[in-house]
């Protein structure tokens, strides 16, 4: 039974973060879903930082269509987080991954609420230099805000805005009507 009750404490602490897939024939965000461990790098920093996220920005000019792309190169976690030996390196392992996924989510949502907005006047070259300069400066305050994720009450503020945000631009239509509207009266 003592098995049972460390692993209901352990399911209630992980985090609650979900993927809502991009319905464009050009996703957003490359991947197009959470990401995982084994999308990073191992590798051990010369500092105290678990891990780092690190993304391009992208434009695709025949698409008028930017998207984001996780740089698995870049990318890297110190490796005794990605198969945690004991629960107290697991718990810590589970709320870095939820930190790391955030900053992910939260270029794909900026990424996501332009491709929303361009149009075809747009020039794609400066959205993709302002969405750039937004989700960094997002990702910066973010983790300001968090103390890197040490402040978990913060953190949680953070997903939970970022979710709700993220899951308002959910599955639907791709363009959504309100898009194809607009554009329709441009002509």
């Amino acid at each position: 039974m003592r098995y049972f009750s460390v692993f209901l404490f352990l399911v209630g602490c992980a985090p609650t973060l979900t993927w809502m897939p991009d319905p464009s024939p050009i996703p957003s965000c490359k991947p197009d879903r959470l990401l995982v461990w084994t999308d990073f790098t191992p590798q051990v920093p010369q500092d105290h930082r678990g891990a780092e996220t690190a993304v391009r920005f992208l434009h695709y000019p025949t698409q008028h269509r930017l998207s984001v792309e996780f740089d698995h190169e870049q990318s890297w976690v110190r490796p005794e987080l990605i198969d945690p030996q004991d629960v107290t390196t697991w718990q810590m392992s589970e709320h870095l991954l939820a930190h790391e996924q955030l900053h992910f989510l939260i270029s794909c949502l900026v990424v996501r609420q332009a491709n929303l907005s361009i149009t075809k006047q747009d020039d794609l070259f400066r959205m993709l230099q302002l969405t750039q300069r937004v989700a960094q400066q997002l990702n910066l305050q973010y983790d300001t805000d968090t103390n890197h994720g040490v402040n978990l009450d913060v953190q949680q503020s953070w997903e939970s805005e970022v979710m709700r945000q993220f899951q308002e631009l959910g599955p639907g239509p791709f363009p959504p009507s309100s898009f194809k509207e607009r554009e329709s009266k441009k002509f």
